[in-house]
């Protein structure tokens, strides 16, 4: 997981991408929709494993376990308040940042002198911020990881449709988050 990886590292250019990374994330998590689509694909998920329940063929401790994991990852997901993100889209820093990230030498020190001051902190303080700001976007990442495992996992091929230079997964979330989820994860 790239993220992760990233926030590891105590060099200063590493956090920068690791920042950068962060809002690659949260350009795919604000999608309107996707909270109750993720949520829907959860409850659907749990539906369908516990159809197996009192299957012989079907170890009770693993689905049950199985069960567990889907009902947290709903139950954190659905107890977010407002808009996936909106902590780190209302902060005035992280959204002066975010706007020039991309743009060449546009967090240079006399453009972002705040930013250039962050990243001259101890590497543990940077760290810190940056677990802080990844975890307000976990209980979607973890929700995403959680139904491409069960999707990989069932053995079954998955209805793609072209998608420019190659085939995407039909379902909505796995769309436009598989990318996002593997960064994450």
């Amino acid at each position: 997981d790239l993220y992760t990886e990233l926030c590891e590292r105590t060099q200063a250019i590493d956090h920068h991408f690791a920042l950068s990374t962060l809002f690659e994330i949260l350009d795919v998590v604000c999608r309107p929709d996707l909270k109750s689509e993720i949520l829907r694909d959860l409850d659907k998920q749990k539906n369908l494993l516990n159809a197996y329940r009192g299957n012989p063929a079907v170890a009770e401790k693993a689905l049950d376990e199985m069960l567990y994991s889907i009902e947290s990852s709903f139950s954190q997901l659905a107890s977010m308040a407002g808009k996936v993100g909106h902590e780190l889209i209302e902060n005035d820093w992280l959204t002066t940042i975010r706007s020039r990230i991309n743009i060449p030498g546009g967090t240079c020190e006399f453009d972002l002198p705040a930013y250039h001051a962050w990243q001259h902190m101890p590497a543990q303080e940077r760290q810190s911020d940056l677990q802080r700001w990844i975890g307000y976007l976990l209980p979607i990442c973890n929700s995403v990881q959680l139904l491409l495992t069960l999707m990989r996992g069932t053995g079954q091929p998955q209805r793609a449709k072209e998608c420019g230079a190659g085939a995407a997964p039909s379902n909505s979330v796995a769309r436009g988050l598989a990318v996002g989820a593997a960064v994450v994860r």
